[in-house]
């Protein structure tokens, strides 16, 4: 089932003689190069799961949620891009083909995929206008139109997800353990004084900062 957070959304059980259990994949709208008036009509609607790119989605997901999973930190990066992947392949599978384009001009499609592609790509050094636009067979002046029109700039962009990425990753307790430089070199930060400065001006204090603010254990680090 689809579910948008920013919509009115009450689940029932099915089956009441069971206890209810739910496995929730929570993608941001910038991972999915699907349009967003495309899957409207699917939200809070049962979705077939028996076969196809649904039904590898949700195996997929049971085996991560499963009791004998064991991820290693350097792994996690490459299976949630799998995730995105192939939520991505099970989104498009279910939509009408004619409605993907309607609703948005195929600039809007583009930048999309091209966002996508950069969510999948944060932690590869050698992300640039240039390899992005190669990857999308478009020149790198039209790559930074397509930003310039949605009030954006390519580097930007890429900045401000590996910023919240590598902030996501300070507060995560399981990440308590890693260092400061794994965790910024890990989403694309190879410099560790680039990276104090653009962290501090996108929030207001250093990664060291905010890590203590939040609670995560000097000990543990």
């Amino acid at each position: 089932m689809l579910w948008d957070p920013g919509e009115p959304f009450d689940p029932v059980a099915a089956d009441r003689a069971r206890p209810p259990r739910a496995l929730v994949l929570h993608l941001p709208g910038t991972a999915l190069s699907v349009p967003h008036q495309a899957l409207r009509g699917l939200v809070a609607r049962p979705v077939p799961s028996e076969a196809g790119p649904a039904a590898l989605l949700a195996r997929f997901l049971e085996g991560l949620a499963g009791p004998a999973a064991t991820v290693e930190t350097r792994q996690a990066a490459w299976l949630g891009r799998a995730a995105v992947d192939l939520a991505v392949a099970f989104l498009s599978s279910v939509t009408d083909p004619r409605d993907d384009a309607a609703p948005q001009p195929r600039r809007m499609v583009l930048l999309g995929e091209i966002r996508s592609y950069v969510e999948r790509h944060l932690g590869d050094p050698d992300l640039s206008p240039k390899a992005i636009a190669a990857a999308h067979h478009i020149s790198v002046r039209y790559l930074h139109h397509l930003f310039r029109q949605d009030g954006q700039t390519v580097g930007g962009f890429v900045r401000q997800r590996r910023l919240e990425r590598c902030r996501a990753d300070l507060t995560d307790p399981c990440l308590a353990g890693q260092s400061m430089a794994v965790i910024r070199a890990r989403w694309g930060f190879h410099d560790a004084a680039v990276f104090n400065r653009a962290f501090k001006k996108e929030y207001g204090i250093t990664p060291g900062e905010y890590r203590r603010r939040e609670g995560v254990p000097a000990g543990a680090r």
